[in-house]
């Protein structure tokens, strides 16, 4: 008859089936006058356990009664075992009850059917684990991972508390290794730095597990915001022996990590690193070193300082490296240092890029400096250099914030017949200069803005208004233009 237990467990069959199945197998033995035994009843238990027929469970422990075959604690466990998949906590403190009364002793499988009821109830889960080491029942390795895996990001302390009493009661950990990587993740959503830092060493270096890429790079945070570059530098190399390709995004947080170290030659040195692995860094790479340079006038001449250092010592200064010192520059509105790091590009031995330029043309806009832009230009015709869609954001911008900004339209139109996506804040930089001028193609700019996909509807409301209150006394032809876009009058609703 343990077919018949076994087919009650089966995960394939829904409840309903596997009941009419085993009643099947009861009809037959009916027919054939055969006495049931214990196993017989307990899968009759177990099937209508899962069926959630508790009329009929009853009505089984009662004739097993009435037959003599007294039930077990297996006997309860395969109820209480159908009531916990259905996290049925009334029903199952009810057949805990139940078994105390008729002096049928609860085992650890007991327990662990009852946590598995609780896993949403972490408090009354942990009471039942207190009940149970009372009545001097140990708990096993399934039912610690089943406790961990009970916990929220809230409960990350608690998780890391049952792991260690794991491991202390001498349990095999490495052989549940969804242990540690559940507390791992809990740890990395609360930035638990020691609790991560604990159950790497742990899962990884010693026992050597591997983790999957999503909580790698979770790690790889975690180690950024402690400074902890070891760990970081674990981190990369375990996602290299995992397979996973070298990306940007592995690189940053060791970056960050040894600027929370305030190591800026260490940060810098990242930048190599990723170009020896086939990543070339780009300018999104270097954002938190570019935002820390940007801070103070000192820690951008330390920046470069840094550079020369380099320079002396025979190593290569990375070109992204030297946009960082001028982009730094240029954030903090500082023409002079922008223009004297440029000129130092020789010296360094670094030959600017797109993104070089893109940065004095930052400070242009910041430092409100007319024409010097087009110095810039011709700099990048000379040197072969050609714009990508940042230079074209920056001379948009930097037309628009003069008197005569047609330019803007010129530049506009270039990108379309290079086959570029103007990107939104290039319309977004062209309607306001057109609505602050009163110029009646603002209503064009929002319809190419719509035949692009972007929305503008809240974004410009405020300026349409705002024309409409300006002109509609002695611009009467203005308004009645602007009428004629097909959303407005939506809009004014």
């Amino acid at each position: 008859m343990g077919e018949k237990i076994n087919l009650v467990r089966s995960r394939k069959s829904s409840p309903e089936s596997v009941l009419k199945k085993v009643l099947n197998v009861v009809g037959e033995m009916n027919s054939q006058k055969l006495r049931y035994d214990l196993n017989t009843y307990n899968a009759l238990l177990a099937a209508y356990a899962r069926a959630k027929d508790q009329t009929n469970v009853t009505e089984t422990l009662r004739k097993m009664e009435e037959e003599g075959v007294s039930p077990t604690t297996d006997s309860y466990n395969l109820i209480m075992e159908a009531f916990g998949n259905d996290k049925n906590i009334a029903l199952q403190n009810r057949l805990k009850e139940e078994m105390q009364q008729k002096g049928i002793e609860l085992n650890s499988v007991t327990y662990y059917h009852l946590l598995r009821g609780q896993q949403n109830n972490i408090e009354l889960a942990l009471e039942t684990l207190e009940d149970m080491k009372k009545r001097g029942i140990e708990p096993t390795l399934l039912t610690y991972s089943l406790l961990i895996r009970s916990c929220r990001a809230k409960a990350s302390n608690t998780a890391f508390a049952l792991l260690k009493e794991a491991e202390e009661k001498g349990l095999a950990v490495q052989n549940e290794p969804r242990m540690y990587f559940d507390v791992l993740r809990l740890g990395t959503r609360r930035d638990e730095y020691e609790m991560v830092n604990y159950c790497w060493n742990k899962a990884i270096t010693e026992h050597s597990l591997r983790p999957d890429e999503g909580t790698c790079l979770q790690v790889l945070r975690v180690a950024a915001k402690k400074g902890d570059t070891k760990l970081a530098t674990d981190v990369i190399r375990q996602l290299s022996t995992n397979g996973y390709p070298y990306k940007e995004h592995y690189f940053t947080p060791l970056m960050e990590a040894f600027l929370v170290k305030d190591d800026l030659k260490s940060a810098f040195n990242v930048l190599d690193i990723m170009r020896v692995s086939g990543v070339p860094p780009t300018m999104n790479a270097i954002y938190a070193l570019r935002e820390k340079l940007s801070k103070d006038i000192k820690t951008i001449d330390k920046a470069y300082y840094i550079l020369e250092e380099l320079r002396r010592e025979k190593k290569a200064v990375d070109v992204t490296a030297f946009n960082v010192v001028i982009a730094a520059c240029a954030d903090a509105g500082d023409l002079e240092r922008t223009i004297f790091t440029h000129r130092e590009a020789e010296n360094l031995g670094v030959k600017p890029d797109v993104d070089t330029y893109n940065a004095i043309l930052g400070v242009c806009i910041k430092a409100r400096v007319d024409k010097m832009d087009k110095v810039v230009i011709e700099e990048m015709k000379k040197a072969n250099i050609s714009p990508n869609i940042d230079t074209y954001i920056k001379m948009i911008e930097l037309s628009c914030n003069r008197a005569n900004y047609e330019e803007a339209f010129s530049y506009l139109e270039t990108m379309k017949e290079y086959g570029i996506l103007p990107p939104e804040r290039c319309y977004a930089l062209l309607a306001r200069k057109l609505s602050h001028k009163k110029d009646p193609r603002f209503h064009l700019v929002l319809e190419e803005m719509e035949t692009f996909g972007y929305k503008h509807k809240g974004y410009y409301m405020n300026q349409v208004r705002l024309i409409i209150n300006q002109t509609v006394k002695d611009s009467p032809c203005l308004i009645s233009l602007l009428l004629t876009h097909p959303y407005l009058p939506l809009w004014m609703h």
